[in-house]
């Protein structure tokens, strides 16, 4: 049977390679050849060698078992198959699959991650096609491998350190499944202090106890924290201690009027809002997991996780106006801010000024290397000071100026059509037509009494956040006396 089939082959080829058209084709016409033969068979071909281990790891992907259990329990067989297994091979292509599995590669290519592997887990990292560095990241997840969680996230955290920069995609997914590793394998959240999510929550903690956090703590979370790159600035370049204090203050003051005046805190209009639950597995305060009927469930600040606009859009205006009390020579263009902020930034930054000058005036300084010259000094001024007879000194006259008893004194910085505005709000008139006699809009009536009224209040009078302004309440009984 076999002579039969060989000679069935031989037939086969002599027909090819003795076909005139093909003789006479330009692919025959233009070639030299030597006496190798054009075509072989299968038995002719040499193909690389394929470890036994190799074999019999492939060989499980069709056992009856396989036909009925998933792909993962597959990956998982497989792994824990080839576990301790290593190998020499030089591999140098490279090749792109989404999601691979030891199933999804040929013989080279599974030679070659087994010997990257090797490497890998002796302590070198020698470049590697990125699925070989996907299939190890699943191998770590899954336990094979290593002989303790902690080893397991240990290889991980180095994996990424190694080769995130390979991939953005890749770099995003590792940072998470380190994360997801430790909360799955109750490892101490210590561990991931490195972890950009952690550290980000780090941050958000020292402003959220912006009273136990130390000034320089707190700006160095500002800045982590702030789409407005504060570094960059020429102003904080020249003057760092100076923009520094300023900072910590203004938030201190906005994070203290929040609380005074709003529902909820300053970083929650910053960073979006928090659910409060019970927890299986905490990060920290602000940040933990529960597993209820297999289902994982995550609870964390939900906003975009990255630099917050709002916090850059403070610092930024903290930037600019502090530019303008400098007289610095670069200004940075004026944006739409809310004059209460920028009111109580300037307040902020008087009281900063005011504490500067004390300390100045508090300040002696004696330079005893002059004590000779003042004595000199003092002993011309002696001779001159003394004579025979007294002098007569003239009296000048003190002139006072009469004041009616019952002179009204004015307080209010006011003008007409703002009082009549204001009246109308206390007094629940109509202040709609009080604005538009006056031809202003309410709107604008009520930033400039905010604005005119915050020195003497610290605050905001008026709140103008939904379609109707409304008074403040703890302030109403001031300005009934005001308008009077």
């Amino acid at each position: 049977m076999s002579d039969t089939k060989s000679q069935s082959t031989k037939d086969i080829l002599n027909t090819i390679l003795n076909d005139e058209k093909l003789l006479s084709s330009r692919a025959f016409r233009d070639k030299v050849y030597t006496d190798q033969p054009i075509l072989k068979r299968a038995s002719q071909i040499k193909t690389p060698d394929t470890p036994q281990k190799i074999k019999d790891m492939k060989a499980l992907a069709f056992t009856p078992e396989a036909h009925w259990k998933t792909s993962a329990w597959l990956f998982y067989t497989q792994g824990k198959f080839m576990e301790d297994y290593s190998d020499v091979y030089d591999y140098s292509t490279d090749f792109l699959k989404f999601f691979p599995t030891y199933r999804d590669l040929d013989v080279q290519q599974l030679r070659g991650f087994f010997s990257w592997r090797s490497r890998v887990r002796e302590g070198q990292f020698p470049e590697a096609p990125l699925p070989f560095v996907y299939m190890y990241a699943y191998e770590l997840i899954n336990g094979i491998g290593v002989s303790s969680p902690e080893e397991g996230l240990a290889q991980l955290q180095r994996l990424g350190i190694a080769y995130s920069g390979m991939d953005p995609e890749l770099k995003k997914l590792l940072t998470h499944w380190e994360l997801d590793y430790c909360v799955y394998n109750q490892l101490p959240p210590e561990l991931i202090d490195s972890n950009p999510d952690v550290r980000y929550d780090n941050a958000l903690l020292k402003l959220i106890h912006w009273k136990d956090t130390a000034d320089n703590e707190l700006f160095e979370a500002l800045t982590e924290l702030s789409s407005y790159q504060v570094e960059s600035s020429r102003f904080y370049m020249q003057y760092p201690d100076d923009f520094i204090k300023a900072s910590v203050c203004v938030f201190r003051e906005l994070a203290m009027y929040f609380c005074k005046h709003r529902k909820n805190g300053v970083c929650d209009k910053f960073f979006g809002h928090i659910t409060d639950m019970s927890f299986d597995y905490s990060i920290n305060e602000i940040h933990f997991y529960t597993c209820r009927n297999g289902v994982w469930r995550c609870t964390k600040y939900y906003g975009s996780r990255s630099k917050s606009p709002q916090l850059g859009d403070l610092l930024k205006l903290i930037d600019r106006i502090m530019r303008e009390r400098y007289d610095f020579r670069y200004k940075l263009r004026s944006e739409g801010s809310s004059k209460t902020t920028a009111a109580l930034i300037k307040k902020v930054l008087d009281a900063i000024d005011a504490e500067k000058q004390k300390k100045q005036a508090m300040t002696i300084e004696i330079d005893v290397s002059k004590l000779d010259s003042i004595r000199a000094a003092a002993d011309i001024t002696r001779d001159k000071l003394i004579v025979e007879e007294e002098e007569d000194i003239p009296e000048f006259p003190v002139f006072t100026e009469d004041v009616p008893e019952d002179a009204p004194e004015s307080t209010s910085p006011l003008t007409m059509a703002e009082n009549s505005f204001l009246k109308a709000l206390l007094s629940g008139g109509d202040w709609a037509a009080s604005a538009k006699n006056s031809g202003e809009m309410p709107s604008i009536l009520a930033d400039s009494i905010n604005e005119k009224l915050f020195d003497m209040f610290g605050d905001t009078v008026i709140d103008y956040s939904s379609d109707a302004p409304e008074l403040i309440e703890d302030y109403i009984c001031e300005l009934e006396q005001l308008v009077k």
